[in-house]
């Protein structure tokens, strides 16, 4: 269980890394660049979809990579003790 942890701990620092480096790369790209307000304004909006639509397909694979990951462990759990009984059902014993 702990290796999970680390894993996602590890996971979590790499997508924050990631979108950091992202942010300070478009900005500064916006700020040295000899542009037009309007032509500024039109990149950024540019850049801001295209990050959005990068985190969102991020998201949904950290989102996949984590519900397999539940799966897995929760069937090594149920593999080691045995059957679980349903979610309100005691078990007998």
């Amino acid at each position: 269980m702990a290796n999970n942890e680390e894993d996602r701990s590890v996971l979590l620092s790499v997508l924050a890394g990631i979108g950091i480096g992202v942010l300070v790369g478009a900005v500064a790209g916006l700020l040295l660049a000899p542009k037009t307000g309007e032509e500024t304004r039109d990149d950024l909006s540019k850049t801001l979809g295209d990050l959005s639509d990068k985190v969102t397909e991020l998201g949904r694979n950290v989102g996949t990579k984590v519900t397999s990951a539940v799966e897995r462990t929760r069937a090594q759990v149920v593999q080691k003790l045995g059957e679980v009984p349903p979610e309100g059902e005691e078990s007998v014993g």
